[in-house]
């Protein structure tokens, strides 16, 4: 088979499937491990990429996270670099990001917050887990974490919670990186359905027009993110051709490529060298790490958006 050479600007890279949660919606801490990824497979990492996401399962489980971001920073010094917690283990992730503030003081960490307290724990599947993430966050900035996301990812059982996660954010001084619930018998071994698509929209519409009337020109990208997001729950269509595998890949802890985590269609390897093998064969989604290229390849197309929604409305 003939073998193409890609260039992905955008990697998810989930280092292991251990997790310290059983949240409802992902059946990760059902896995029985595969084999595990190593710091030294990082140096085959594709050389292009401009964003890196280092999840799991739960990233900071890994003892030698911080050699991960050694050999990542090593093999693409300018990537930025976000690592994903479920926020759990406020002590080990403190400790960690102390050693990885050494390597580069602007890596990233997003912690999920999938609702206020009651609903966040029910989602999450672990007692006290909302206290012990906002524990986390406010841990984090003591030690001078400068770019701290809250991870939202709304689906049928927590839509009701957006605005007030939203207005946490705001509190906070955070970024809220909103997430579309989706399906994968890859990556989240679980088929999640969403049933309540008109309410869904009319949060995200919200959200949306929040975006929009502020004077940040990021969040107005925010806005038609989440306008993307929109159209896909009312028709399952993305508004931008989709690059995965292309401008984008996930990596799995056996080192081998998907064209995105909700895709179970191998593609590659970076076990011993970056290399794309099978034509990816694309699984519809909206996602920020498959969204994210797509939009900066149709910049214009936004832009336009964006100028008829914020200033001719």
């Amino acid at each position: 088979m003939k073998k193409s050479i890609q260039k992905p600007k955008d990697a998810v890279v989930a280092i292991t499937y251990q997790c310290n949660s059983q949240c409802i919606m992902c059946g990760i801490w059902k896995k029985k491990e595969i084999p595990l990824i190593q710091p030294e497979d990082f140096l085959f990492l594709p050389t292009s990429l401009v964003d890196l996401n280092i999840s799991g399962g739960e990233p900071f489980l890994r003892a030698d996270l911080a050699d991960f971001v050694i050999k990542a920073k090593e093999r693409c010094p300018k990537v930025n670099i976000i690592i994903s917690t479920n926020g759990f283990a406020t002590t080990l992730i403190v400790e960690q990001m102390k050693k990885i503030l050494k390597i580069d003081p602007e890596i990233g960490v997003a912690v999920s917050i999938d609702g206020m307290e009651e609903v966040h724990n029910q989602v999450r599947r672990i007692e006290n887990g909302f206290n012990k993430a906002m524990a986390t966050i406010a841990e984090l900035k003591k030690i001078g974490v400068k770019k701290i996301k809250i991870g939202f990812t709304i689906a049928d059982y927590n839509y009701a919670e957006l605005k007030k996660v939203y207005e946490l954010s705001r509190e906070l001084g955070v970024e809220l990186s909103l997430s579309l619930v989706h399906s994968s018998e890859n990556f989240f071994s679980q088929e999640n359905k969403i049933d309540k698509q008109q309410e869904i929209i009319k949060q995200l519409e919200w959200l949306m027009r929040e975006e929009l009337i502020t004077w940040d020109p990021k969040k107005w990208a925010r806005a038609y993110y989440t306008f993307g997001m929109i159209q896909y729950v009312k028709t399952g269509k993305r508004i931008l051709p989709d690059y995965s595998g292309q401008s984008s890949i996930f990596i799995d802890p056996n080192c081998d490529v998907y064209p995105s985590d909700i895709s179970s269609n191998k593609i590659g390897t970076i076990k011993n060298k970056f290399i794309i093998s099978n034509p990816a064969t694309v699984t519809e989604g909206w996602m920020i790490c498959t969204a994210r290229p797509a939009i900066k390849k149709h910049w214009a197309q936004a832009i336009f958006w964006i100028l008829k929604n914020k200033f001719l409305k």
